[in-house]
C-alpha cells in the first residue's frame, strides 16, 4: 500500500511516532508550520536535518518507483566518488494505519544534502568560468562511473566545496544510455554563458548576473518555453518573463512545461494542461506522467497504466502496460 502526501505530512512532524530510525528527525518546515513537501510523479521529498546533516526525504507515490532504483541504489553504495553522495532506502521507514487500523509500512529513501547552495544561487554569486570547469570536471567523473543520471537539471546539482554534485538518482542507471546527460550537460553550460558575464564599469572589470528576480510569489521556477512555474498563496500558476500571470495560481502542483505540455495536480486528481491552460488530460487521474522525448502519457487510475498520446488521446486500455516505465 502506497501512503498519501497527508500521511508523509503527519509523519514528518511525528517523526517518532512514525519512522523506525529517523525517530529524531526534523522537517523543514513552511511559513504555516507544515513540513514543505515538493514533488514529480514517482516521489514526493521533503528536506530533513538528522544526525547533525542534512537529507532528502522522499517518498514514492506510486508502486513502481522504489522497484525501479533498488539496483541503482546498491551500485551507488560501492562507488567511490566525491560527485555523488550518500543514497540508500530505508525498508519499511514509514508506518502508518489505513482505514482499518490496520498498520502499513513503507520504503522511504534517504539522500544526504551537502552543505553549500542549490546550483541557482551559486549562479548568483559564483565566478562564471569556475562553474564552467566544475561542470566539465562532474561530466567527466559520470562518465568514468558509466553513470547516467537521466534528470540533469539546475535542481538537481548542487554547488558544495568548489565542486558539483548531483542529486536525485531516482531515474539513474549504472551503464545506461548517457546522451540526455550529454545533451543536459550541454544545455546547463549554455545557461551558464547567457546568464553570467564581465560587465565594465569605470574600467573594473565585475561579474554580474542578469537573472531576474519574480517578485510576490512564494516560490518559482525557471523560464521553460516562454512561460515560469510559480507558487502563490493560491496555488502553482504560470507566469511569462516579466512576471505577468497568464495561468491562473489554482493548482495544487504544477510542473514545468515542455513540448508545449505540463502536468497539474488539482482536488480532483492529476491531468495534463497546453500553454493556454486547457486541460489535453481531464485532472482525474492518480498519475500523469508525461514523456516529452517520446510524445506519450503514461496515466494511472485505480493503480492500473494506460497510454495517451500527445493529443491526450487513450492509446492501450488501463492494466495492459507494465507500472515500471524506466
Amino acid at each position: 500500500m502506497i501512503p498519501t502526501l497527508p500521511i508523509f505530512s503527519r509523519a514528518l512532524l511525528t517523526p517518532d511516532l512514525s519512522f523506525r530510525t529517523l525517530v529524531d528527525a526534523q522537517a523543514e518546515t513552511a511559513s504555516n508550520g507544515l513540513p514543505h513537501l515538493m514533488r514529480t510523479t514517482r516521489f514526493a521529498e521533503a528536506r530533513i536535518r538528522w544526525q547533525g546533516r542534512r537529507w532528502l526525504l522522499s517518498m514514492p507515490l506510486t508502486p513502481s518507483a522504489l522497484p525501479c532504483i533498488e539496483r541503482t541504489a546498491a551500485a551507488i553504495k560501492r562507488l567511490n566518488t566525491p560527485a555523488l553522495t550518500d543514497y540508500r532506502i530505508l525498508p519499511g521507514e514509514l508506518c502508518w494505519k489505513d482505514h482499518a487500523g490496520i498498520e502499513q509500512h513503507c520504503d522511504l529513501v534517504l539522500q544526504h544534502l551537502p552543505e553549500g547552495k542549490d546550483f541557482d544561487q551559486a549562479l548568483l554569486t559564483e565566478d562564471r568560468d569556475t562553474l564552467l570547469r566544475a561542470l566539465d570536471t562532474l561530466e567527466k567523473e559520470l562518465e568514468g562511473l558509466q553513470f547516467a543520471h537521466n534528470g540533469l537539471k539546475a535542481g538537481n546539482l548542487r554547488w558544495c566545496a568548489g565542486r558539483i554534485v548531483v542529486l536525485r538518482y531516482h531515474d539513474a542507471r549504472i551503464g545506461g544510455d548517457r546522451r540526455r546527460d550529454t545533451e543536459a550537460f550541454e544545455a546547463l553550460r549554455r545557461r551558464l554563458t547567457e546568464a553570467s558575464g564581465p560587465q565594465a564599469a569605470n574600467d573594473i572589470s565585475a561579474h554580474y548576473n542578469p537573472i531576474r528576480t519574480l517578485d510576490g510569489h512564494r516560490w518559482t521556477s525557471h523560464l521553460f518555453e516562454g512561460l515560469i512555474c510559480v507558487e502563490d498563496e493560491t496555488g502553482f500558476g504560470y507566469v511569462d518573463a516579466d512576471n505577468r500571470p497568464v495561468i491562473e495560481s489554482r493548482y495544487l502542483w504544477a510542473d514545468d512545461f515542455h513540448e508545449g505540455r505540463a502536468e497539474v495536480e488539482t482536488p480532483t486528481g492529476m491531468g495534463l494542461i497546453d500553454r493556454e491552460g486547457t486541460y489535453i488530460i481531464p485532472p482525474e487521474y492518480e498519475i500523469v506522467d508525461y514523456r516529452p522525448a517520446e510524445s506519450i502519457v503514461y496515466v494511472r487510475r485505480d493503480g492500473r497504466w494506460a497510454l495517451f498520446d500527445y493529443m491526450g488521446r487513450q492509446q492501450t486500455e488501463f492494466g495492459t502496460i507494465n507500472e515500471c516505465k524506466s
